[in-house]
């Protein structure tokens, strides 16, 4: 069997672009759309079931009475319904109770502008980040509120000084234990009454 030299040219050109690399595999790789499906429809959704929990409005107690709920829901109200009510909604924890909780394992402190902030590196135990930020914001967006109203209930003060006036008496109802900045940035821990 006799090789033509055109050929033997054109795989020897072949080879030596391939071994000098102008020849190599494409960079972008395509995923088959179907598989991505399949991975979501399978509960691949982690990024997302976080976001909506994060999302989700707390539960707080409604003032109903008795009559209402009996009126209302045509509910069977005797004492143990209604104590499995007052137990379930004695599990919810409200914003104050965990804020209280990521002061103390030091996740959050209390500023000196008068703000919670979020201490990542001094927290002690395993937090979501996102759920510490997001309690954070909350409750900083009230405290802004909070001192926005009372600027327009006392337009003659400045609201620089209502927020120190509100940050003092606060103080007093930090959680014995949590976090709290002192006016040199620096970051100390609230004294309870009996180690005074």
């Amino acid at each position: 069997m006799r090789s033509d030299p055109i050929v033997v040219a054109a795989l020897a050109a072949l080879v030596v672009a391939v071994y000098s690399g102008c020849i190599s595999a494409p960079e972008v790789v395509l995923v088959d759309r179907k598989t991505l499906l399949e991975e979501q429809a399978g509960g691949e959704l982690v990024a997302l079931e976080n976001e909506l929990r994060e999302e989700v409005l707390h539960a707080e107690a409604a003032p109903f009475t008795r009559q209402h709920l009996r009126n209302d829901a045509g509910a069977d109200l005797s004492d143990d319904t209604l104590g499995t009510i007052v137990s379930v909604h004695a599990l919810i924890t409200t914003d104050a109770e965990v804020v209280d909780d990521l002061l103390r394992r030091r996740c959050v402190g209390e500023a000196v502008s008068g703000l919670l902030v979020a201490t990542p590196a001094r927290c002690a135990g395993r937090t979501i980040a996102a759920r510490t930020s997001a309690i954070v914001q909350r409750v900083n967006r009230g405290r802004r509120q909070l001192w926005q109203y009372l600027h327009e209930q006392q337009p003659d003060v400045s609201e620089p000084a209502l927020r120190e006036r509100w940050r003092q008496h606060h103080a007093d109802t930090i959680v014995c234990g949590g976090q709290v900045q002192r006016p040199d940035l620096t970051w100390q821990v609230k004294a309870c009454a009996d180690e005074r």
